[in-house]
């Protein structure tokens, strides 16, 4: 059988199937777009809510240890914290926080949330996927506050100790009241000063004088305004106006607290320039001399509440409470650092 020309060439030249196919090919284009903006675009913005979530958690839960409620406490929060950061029915977090019962002297301890969630999709079934996990990973830490933006006013440990009960290392936990004794004779216990913050860290800047307009814009506006780390030397002045403790009535404060035994100054009287420590006192006291500090070292921080400032004459009378426990400016101490905890603590999230 003779085929003719004409009939070869209209076969030839029929496109009506090339049509289906490339009509197939689009409808497969379409439907990847569709998992890709629909399925992939909701499992992208999941992500976000996990990643907010866990974040969040990390830092609800690392506040908790830092109270020192447990990690009971802390692991309630952070869940808390992830339903209601995470709108999806199977999101699920889970928490490791190794020292939350047990903090490990002054370092940083951690706590570390991972969130996840299994994601049913809609038009990816078509390609054989059903659903898909979501995850995120945050990690906070916890603990002392190695750098605060304190007040100029220093706090003698041995009178927190002696007066307050308050021990570096195991703060109480509770509220209580705490009267500190401000004596204005610059050699009489307890030794105490103003400090030059803008000196912080010079063990060489003494002597040092400060205006009372300056120490009363300070503690008006809450505290110096850049951390300092703790562990330092700063200057004293022992002068000041009963104004710039006025300021103070009303406001919870950062005090740095003052190692005495460290901290260093001239023999008095008769000593000339002989360098001395507040551990030199007992010696020199039985020699008929004294120690005046004018280099204060500064071992941490305290929040204080200041309920009231009396001036007897002889000595400033401050009433103040003592708030626990409490997160605050800062950071946590670095590894291996020499930290005083007085209840004054910090949560930050590092990763």
């Amino acid at each position: 059988m003779r085929v003719s020309g004409s009939r070869l060439g209209r076969i030839r030249d029929d496109e009506r199937g090339a049509v289906l196919m490339i009509v197939a090919l689009c409808l497969l284009i379409l439907l990847g777009m569709l998992v890709l903006t629909v399925d992939l675009g909701r499992g992208v913005a999941y992500k976000r809510q996990l990643v907010n979530g866990a974040d969040a958690a990390a830092l609800a839960a690392a506040q908790q240890c830092a109270l020192g409620n447990g990690s009971s406490a802390a692991r309630a929060a952070g869940l808390d914290v992830v339903n209601r950061n995470v709108d999806l029915s199977g999101a699920s977090a889970t928490f490791l926080m190794p020292e939350c019962d047990n903090p490990v002297d002054f370092t940083e301890n951690s706590v570390t949330v991972v969130a996840t969630a299994d994601i049913d999709y809609y038009f990816a079934p078509i390609f054989g996927i059903s659903s898909g996990d979501v995850a995120a990973r945050a990690v906070a830490v916890w603990g002392a506050v190695g750098e605060a933006n304190p007040i100029p006013i220093t706090v003698d440990e041995q009178q927190l100790w002696n007066n307050c009960g308050i021990v570096q290392g195991s703060p109480p936990k509770d509220e209580r009241e705490c009267d500190l004794t401000y004596p204005k004779d610059a050699l009489q216990e307890p030794r105490w000063g103003v400090l030059d913050l803008a000196q912080w860290g010079d063990p060489d800047a003494a002597p040092c004088q400060l205006d009372a307009n300056t120490l009363k814009d300070i503690i008006e506006s809450g505290g110096w305004g850049d951390p300092l780390p703790e562990n330092n030397f700063d200057c004293l002045d022992n002068g000041l106006s009963f104004s710039v403790w006025a300021t103070m009535e009303g406001r919870v404060l950062t005090f740095p607290v003052m190692d005495i035994l460290r901290s260093t100054g001239t023999v008095k009287p008769g000593g000339g320039d002989v360098p001395c420590t507040g551990a030199d006192i007992p010696a020199l006291r039985a020699a008929g001399k004294d120690c005046q500090i004018d280099t204060a070292y500064v071992i941490g921080f305290i929040s204080l509440l200041v309920n009231s400032v009396v001036n007897t004459g002889s000595t400033v009378e401050v009433d103040t409470t003592f708030l626990g426990s409490t997160t605050g400016n800062g950071i946590p101490c670095a590894p291996g650092q020499d930290c005083a905890d007085f209840g004054l603590r910090a949560v930050r999230l590092v990763e």
